[in-house]
């Protein structure tokens, strides 16, 4: 399926990182998530956390792709 990249969003707060697929009217669909407590049980979660947020910024279809979601995104 295609998306606009203005459609991928992210979400982060003290508590989790979401990167997702807006849709409006729709349930979002959810590409990447983490909480808090993942990273208190093994450290080296935030090293995939921190790759996630450069790619969401840098190249998010390379993100998309990582996780074999099948979603492209267009201009």
């Amino acid at each position: 399926m295609e998306y606009s990249k203005k459609d991928l969003k992210m979400d982060l707060d003290q508590e989790s990182l979401t990167i997702y697929i807006y849709r409006e009217e729709q349930e979002h669909i959810p590409i990447v998530y983490w909480h808090i407590e993942e990273v208190e049980e093994d450290a080296s979660v935030a090293f995939s956390m921190i790759n996630a947020v450069r790619l969401f910024y840098e190249n998010p279809q390379e993100l998309l792709d990582r996780i074999n979601s099948g979603y492209i995104l267009k201009d």
